[in-house]
């Protein structure tokens, strides 16, 4: 690889669309970074020893754990910015008959991770849900357990979940096969080079990385790119954001284009939000993914959208399976009934038209402001503002919008740099960290 040619494209590229810019930015502040991820791993894999523990309920009864929903599918978003907070999706294999009652199951799995007065987990939060145990950690992370039983004689990974719902006693065992899922999505979701230099490019102006610091961690990150597909451990590694699909990037966004939804409009109080898996699934069906983020979140919303009103001309309830294995059906619990898709459906029609209408209008510092604050949550906006407050005073100083013959940056005007925030006009000082919503419980044990 040729680094110093790969620069000069990368300069080339930062003439990035101000709106595409900015809806960039907003994806980068819900990413996780590395020691989050490897958190979330050392969170689960410890609530495993644990609940595998002598004296334990299920003693030398855990088979296995591993990563599902959108950790699986490197599609994780933080729940709250300025606490660092992130939901964490585990399934946890039992070496239990897959008969065993749902009801006791859950409740051993609970008594199990709640433990004796002193033990580990003993104070923290834990809940028993239809599906899963979660346990909510002191700094606010949430890990959602999933109890499940091999099947035998079935494809790899099939296994059976055990739902309980106390409020009205209804019980049952459902064939599943989250595994399966995760290796389908990563296997033929699809990638593309231009989107992840315009990414990189654009962390490159923001967070100011210089020359040679890039220059190594473009050369180290070379092969990387080509590796992620392969990767099966149980817990996917950690994939930048400038090496991710745009289709897995434009899905967190509207993950969170939910949340915010659901979280603040009134209409949808108490209402089973779409659960992630389902538009997961559906963002296979989306078509070539596109080179424009922006382009490419409206695309995903428009085929979720139009998957609803297909159902809704036959009058009835989307359907959407496991394409990895047809019995497992995500659409068991949402929607419960029509109008749930139909408002999930005027709801993907907002996201549409806003981000088109910024597209029409352009970079207005108080559009973007307003819009990005409904859309994804409070402080968005002026997250995006920043960071393009940042990308101007970086063009300026490193002198990025020239260089010389030899690759290397024209001195910087210091005339220029010393007044970009007064001249700009766009925005008052933010705090580093920006607090972009809180968390809406997802209830997605598959």
């Amino acid at each position: 690889m040729n680094v110093r040619t790969n620069f000069e494209d990368y300069a080339r590229s930062l003439d990035i669309d101000p709106i595409e810019a900015a809806l960039m930015d907003v994806a980068r502040a819900i990413q996780i970074t590395q020691s989050m991820h490897s958190e979330a791993e050392a969170h689960y894999r410890g609530l495993a020893s644990h609940v595998d523990r002598p004296g334990s309920p299920f003693e030398d009864l855990v088979a296995e754990i591993y990563a599902s929903g959108s950790f699986a599918i490197h599609a994780p978003t933080r729940s709250r910015i300025k606490r660092d907070q992130h939901d964490v999706d585990a399934v946890i294999e039992l070496s239990i008959p897959p008969g065993s009652d749902p009801q006791w199951v859950l409740q051993t799995l609970y008594k199990a991770i709640k433990g004796d007065p002193g033990s580990k987990y003993h104070g923290y939060l834990i809940e028993k849900n239809s599906r899963c145990v979660t346990v909510t950690y002191p700094d606010g992370v949430t890990v959602d357990l999933m109890p499940v039983v091999r099947l035998l004689g079935t494809p790899e990974r099939v296994a059976s979940l055990f739902h309980y719902k106390p409020e009205t006693g209804d019980q049952y065992h459902k064939e599943i096969n989250p595994k399966g899922f995760a290796d389908h999505f990563n296997e033929n979701v699809e990638t593309n080079a231009v989107f992840q230099d315009r990414f990189d490019a654009r962390r490159f102006l923001v967070d100011g990385e210089t020359y040679e610091t890039m220059a190594k961690r473009m050369a180290s990150e070379a092969s990387s790119r080509t590796a992620i597909k392969a990767d099966t451990q149980p817990m996917p590694v950690h994939v930048p954001l400038d090496q991710k699909s745009p289709r897995v990037v434009a899905l967190q966004l509207i993950k969170r284009f939910r949340d915010k939804r659901f979280r603040k409009h009134d209409d949808h109080s108490g209402k089973r939000k779409p659960p992630s898996i389902i538009m997961a699934a559906i963002a296979l069906e989306a078509g070539p993914v596109q080179d424009n983020l922006v382009d490419e979140v409206v695309a995903l919303a428009t085929c979720m959208r139009r998957r609803i009103q297909n159902a809704e001309r036959s009058l009835r309830l989307l359907d959407i399976r496991n394409p990895a294995h047809t019995p497992d059906v995500f659409t068991d619990r949402w929607p419960e009934q029509r109008s749930d898709q139909q408002l999930w459906a005027r709801d993907l029609q907002t996201l549409i038209d806003r981000l088109q209408n910024l597209q029409h209008v352009g970079f207005d510092p108080a559009v973007i402001l307003s819009t990005f604050d409904d859309l994804f949550g409070e402080k968005a906006g002026e997250a995006a503002l920043r960071a393009y407050h940042d990308a101007r005073t970086a063009q300026l100083e490193y002198g990025a919008l020239g260089m010389k013959p030899s690759g290397e940056f024209k001195p910087a005007t210091p005339a220029l740099s010393a007044g970009v925030a007064a001249a700009s006009g766009l925005i008052t000082p933010a705090r580093a960290n920006t607090n972009m919503g809180g968390t809406v419980p997802d209830d997605n044990c598959w």
